[in-house]
């Protein structure tokens, strides 16, 4: 046989080109507000250069979503509903004790190494992406002297029109620190809910529902956040902010990988992760959503430091969520029972 002969039947015997293994994985982020924009620019980018890699985004909020993922664990812990994701420090800390997340390997996410050392999780389960914060919002048509204090939220001058999420717990502990209570003695904050439980007009669900009820003036006082409200003002909406004079709460979010997740996925997820942490990313993210960014010296828009300030923080309130995260399964069913009954 002739070379050229040979080198042809050689090349006949070579094994056929493998084509790399479809990835297909689950990434939640928050609906509205801007919230989607980055994650979905940063995903599009990936995905063309690995088109083996299919990403669904899962756009909610943790309130709805977060008990959906522990209920796919629970029924099998190999096949997570979200495998990667944007979830806020009260998801998070439940996620804890839910043993919900892979630690993240600083090695393979290099760019975890410039987040602020307050935005940092124990174990590495999650990195904060940015700090949003939680204050009064109001309707400002019908409220021409808002309230100055968290109190507001339990005054019997609010009877029927206050509204907030089912099963987040700062109003809870709010009531109870400023009466004499804490996260570890919650029962102060119990009782002046049991008594007031007549301010809240609907515990809601989701973010357009909480703004609908403000808007259409059912009701008129909120705790909501400084980013979305701030949003929903440039739109138009009728809707006004104070900054309660006891503080803000400061409201870390992170971004954590899912456990369940293959190695497939997680190595996608960190690769995405590390993406999203550069400077100009995470500084695009704060100023589309109106966050403080987790990157010292990320810059900020004018406009973004006018409406959230990073000197806020310094006179904000730190919530125990660890503890609330623990005690939440109990807290719920109390709060079912010494409260909502009340309704």
């Amino acid at each position: 046989m002739c070379l050229v002969g040979a080198l042809l039947l050689g090349l006949l015997l070579l094994p056929a080109a493998v084509a790399a293994p479809r990835v297909r994985l689950t990434m939640f982020i928050w609906a509205g507000a801007n919230q989607g924009v980055v994650p979905r620019e940063v995903v599009a980018r990936y995905v063309r250069t690995h088109p083996h890699v299919e990403v669904e985004f899962w756009e909610s909020n943790n309130t709805v979503t977060y008990p959906r993922m522990v209920a796919a664990k629970q029924a099998n812990p190999n096949n997570p509903l979200i495998h990667f994701g944007y979830f806020n420090v009260d998801a998070s800390n439940r996620g804890d004790v839910d043993d919900m997340w892979l630690p993240l390997d600083p090695a393979r996410i290099p760019n975890m190494r410039a987040v602020h050392a307050s935005l940092r999780r124990p174990g590495n389960r999650g990195i904060g992406y940015g700090i949003s914060a939680l204050g009064l919002m109001y309707n400002k048509d019908l409220v021409k002297d808002p309230p100055d204090s968290w109190t507001a939220l339990w005054d019997p001058k609010w009877r029927g029109k206050v509204t907030f999420f089912d099963n987040n717990f700062f109003p809870l502990v709010l009531a109870a620190r400023l009466n004499g209570g804490s996260e570890r003695n919650i029962d102060p904050g119990f009782r002046i809910w049991a008594e007031n439980a007549k301010n809240i007009r609907a515990l809601v669900t989701s973010n357009d529902q909480l703004k609908n009820m403000l808007v259409s003036g059912e009701a008129l006082l909120a705790p909501w956040f400084t980013s979305i409200w701030a949003f929903w003002a440039a739109e138009g909406a009728p809707l006004g902010f104070v900054n309660p004079k006891e503080g803000v709460i400061a409201f870390p979010i992170y971004l954590q990988i899912v456990k369940g997740s293959t190695p497939e996925q997680v190595r996608v997820a960190e690769e995405i992760i590390n993406e999203l942490l550069t400077t100009e990313h995470n500084a695009r993210y704060a100023r589309l959503t109106y966050s403080i960014p987790a990157i010292p010296g990320a810059p900020l828009s004018p406009t973004v430091e006018k409406i959230l300030n990073p000197r806020l923080l310094d006179t904000a309130i730190w919530l125990d969520w660890a503890t609330m995260a623990q005690q939440a399964s109990v807290w719920r069913q109390r709060w079912e029972r010494e409260v909502k009954s009340r309704l």
